[in-house]
């Protein structure tokens, strides 16, 4: 456990030897799976307690979806955009990498507080949205990050319109307001 938050403050700090280790070595998918359960947790709790059980559980699912397209989007786009042969990047290492990315989300539990759910949100997707930069530049061997910056945005928003397509249709589906 201790190991696992060291990584994940590691991920918090944008500590590009981190990235590297995650993309190295295969063992950290463990660790990986645990990020994205605490973020789901995080921002099922942070962003939609007020609205009861059944939303911090379909907030949990939807996280954990959303984390698992994001991350074949982004081998996907990036594996074209950057001509890289997708047998030699891994769609594992992508996931972990990630899933790493998403450290900075276990603020979202900042959600609880009163009037501060979108800025938290916000706030963090920027942060999740920069990390995984950081280490998909190095998966893909880029020089600079503005290109890793442009492929993880633009996946992530992506993503977010499925994200919010599926929260609006469980919500309503299960009767949550």
């Amino acid at each position: 456990m201790k190991l696992l938050f060291s990584r994940m403050m590691r991920a918090i700090r944008l500590d590009p030897t981190l990235f590297d280790e995650v993309i190295k070595d295969p063992k950290t998918q463990g660790h990986s799976y645990w990020v994205v359960a605490i973020l789901a947790m995080a921002t099922g709790y942070g962003m939609f307690s007020r609205a009861g059980g059944t939303a911090v559980n379909i907030g949990l699912a939807v996280t954990f979806f959303s984390w698992y397209v994001w991350a074949f989007t982004v081998y996907f786009a990036g594996t074209r955009m950057f001509q890289a042969e997708p047998s030699r990047i891994d769609r594992k290492t992508v996931l972990r990498v990630l899933a790493f990315a998403c450290a900075p989300g276990i603020l979202r539990i900042l959600g609880v507080i009163p009037n501060m759910a979108l800025i938290v949100f916000l706030v963090t997707s920027a942060w999740i949205i920069y990390a995984g930069a950081v280490g998909i530049k190095l998966i893909f061997k880029l020089e600079q990050i503005a290109r890793a910056l442009i492929l993880c945005t633009a996946t992530w928003l992506v993503v977010l319109f499925l994200q919010i397509f599926f929260m609006i249709l469980l919500f309503s589906v299960f009767g949550v307001s």
